[in-house]
């Protein structure tokens, strides 16, 4: 079973499909900067150059509700 804490960190897939965005979208507004590493977002492997993107899902939800 997954700790809360882990639960509030999902794929890209997944929160593209949460938003109803499509991925690609989201990939260019990280890349554009409106989402701050560490924080929205984070590499499921540090060590990884290629790694997935794990977003955090509340406060990426609260970055836009604030727009």
């Amino acid at each position: 079973m997954k700790s809360d804490s882990s639960r509030q960190w999902i794929c890209t897939r997944q929160m593209a499909e949460l938003l109803s965005l499509h991925r690609v979208t989201l990939q260019r507004l990280k890349s554009a900067g409106y989402f701050r590493q560490g924080h929205h977002f984070r590499k499921a492997n540090p060590l990884a150059p290629r790694s997935n993107t794990l977003w955090h899902e509340q406060r990426v939800l609260m970055r836009l509700q604030a727009e």
